[in-house]
């Protein structure tokens, strides 16, 4: 701010209104006055400003009605003291509040007692979100509880007695999840009789969208493997994940949004593994938990509406034979335009499907009727310049017709077998999710338990050799050893001691 003196033909004005406030003053005396002021170039301002006031400082504008004659340097030099010093004020604020702590800002400290946590996991999918095959991701509504046995909390017996923000807990994230649109957590204490540690239990109710790369090379005879991955932020030497073995996971197919597109099948395989290196920025391994789903697309909307649309726009092509010969043009806009048409459907099959560098099998078939279309566009210009161009006609229709046929045929076949294999890893996944939990349902009609899994014992006595089955069934599915990796029965046990036949009551 800086003293600038009024022009003259504004002094001179007979009356002008200033926008306010404004800082009057006469010697030693000063006045503020907040709002406009009706200036008439002689002493009173508009009667607003006390009489005799003709010289005002503006507050807000970078103006004075003072000259520079009139200003003392020793006001100047104050001034200029008071800007820097305001600018001083201004960074020491900024300062201030950079080194603020956050109020959201949470600090995790590691176990007191220096041990190996093993943490059991129960998933339920309440119910399975729209699944985006272009966007590639897919939205569910999951209710998930984690169980660890916590020695630091002996002798509380209710979770009013616990401080929650302050006790150690596995920090469990959603490790592929786009965005949360809730999230609900509570905690519990069970107690055990003749145990006097209690089991921590977090429950979690989240609605969130999920990341899922898609394999679509079989489109639209495909399936997909929908996970839903959970890791903690803690490293493999302080804490792993292991599946609740005394409750089952379950979905639910009745609430599918997306029963019209896709099949979801009613199994729900969880494993556990470790991150990658690809997976992480840091020489640290962590734990993740993998829970998935299966789903099989629905063909009927694709093979009716484009695969069978573009078999008649194909089959339309041997119409062009009905021309004469010696008549190309007519040929040739008969072909080329059941061509432009193929176009046109090819667009429709990019809008639903996300930008992949390969082709799926639709791309394939689509394409094959457009190149099918070429020939049949070269046949027609070459008919025009062919001696006899009534053989060649013939000669042309029945090759031509030859290669539509065994096309299909292949098409058919391939068909077939994606479908037949499709459908066996589907049931081999169903086979591993119906004899795991017949075995916990015999072992909570013989103990009433529903928490297991702590020792490598009780899950030896659970699954006996079952899993081994069902990692080799993961294996023949294909799916990445990232994600079903070692077999729970090989995970170290982190809790001493615990018997598989004892009693707890507490169910979810």
């Amino acid at each position: 701010m800086k003293w600038v003196p009024i022009p003259k033909h504004l002094v001179a004005s007979p009356s002008l209104w200033l926008p306010g406030p404004f800082l009057f003053r006469r010697g030693s005396d000063t006045r503020i006055i907040p709002d406009f002021v009706w200036f008439d170039g002689q002493n009173d301002p508009g009667g607003q400003g006390p009489p005799g006031f003709s010289h005002f400082f503006s507050c807000r504008a970078p103006f004075c009605s003072q000259t520079k004659e009139n200003i003392s340097g020793r006001e100047m030099e104050t001034q200029l003291v008071v800007e820097r010093l305001t600018e001083a004020v201004e960074v020491l604020r900024q300062v201030e509040t950079n080194l603020r702590t956050s109020s959201d800002e949470v600090w995790h400290t590691r176990r007191p007692d220096g041990r190996k946590v093993r943490v059991l996991i129960r998933a339920s999918i309440i119910s399975l979100g729209e699944i985006d095959t272009v966007k590639q991701e897919f939205s569910a509504d999951v209710w998930l509880a984690a169980w660890y046995k916590e020695p630091l909390l002996k002798g509380k017996k209710h979770r009013e007695e616990v401080d929650w923000d302050d006790q150690w807990h596995p920090r469990i994230v959603l490790f592929n999840a786009v965005s949360v649109d809730k999230h609900e957590k509570k905690h519990h204490l069970i107690l055990e009789e003749g145990d006097d540690v209690p089991i921590v239990q977090q429950s979690n109710r989240i609605k969130a969208t999920f990341k899922e790369p898609m394999e679509l090379f079989d489109f639209p005879f495909d399936h997909q493997v929908l996970t839903i991955q959970l890791m903690s932020d803690w490293p493999t030497s302080q804490v792993e994940f292991a599946k609740n073995m005394g409750i089952k996971d379950t979905i639910r197919t009745d609430t599918f949004t997306g029963s019209h597109e896709w099949e979801l099948y009613g199994h729900l395989l969880c494993k556990p593994a470790i991150t990658g290196q690809h997976q992480s920025t840091s020489h640290q391994r962590y734990a993740l938990y993998n829970i998935t789903a299966h789903v099989q697309r629905k063909m009927g909307f694709y093979v009716w509406n484009i695969a069978f649309i573009m078999f008649l726009i194909m089959a339309l092509s041997f119409t062009a034979f009905s021309v004469p010969p010696n008549e190309p043009a007519d040929r040739l806009s008969v072909t080329l335009t059941l061509l432009l048409t193929s176009v046109a459907f090819k667009f429709v099959v990019t809008q639903s499907l996300p930008t992949i560098s390969y082709l799926t099998l639709l791309d394939k078939y689509v394409l094959l009727c457009m190149i099918f279309q070429c020939l049949m566009a070269v046949q027609n210009a070459l008919a025009s310049i062919m001696s006899n161009a009534w053989l060649f006609d013939v000669i042309s229709m029945g090759v031509l017709a030859g290669v539509v046929f065994f096309t299909h045929l292949v098409f058919g076949v391939l068909m077939f077998i994606k479908i037949r294999g499709t459908n066996k890893q589907l049931g081999q996944a169903d086979k591993e999710y119906l004899n795991l939990c017949e075995n916990i349902d015999r072992f909570y009609k013989r103990t009433k338990c529903t928490i297991s899994g702590f020792t490598d014992e009780e899950v030896e006595a659970i699954v006996g050799q079952t899993e081994l089955a069902g990692v080799e069934n993961s294996k023949q599915m294909g799916i990445d050893e990232t994600k079903t990796d070692t077999q729970l029965t090989n995970l170290p046990g982190s809790v001493q001691d615990m018997q598989p036949s004892r009693t707890n009551k507490y169910h979810v």
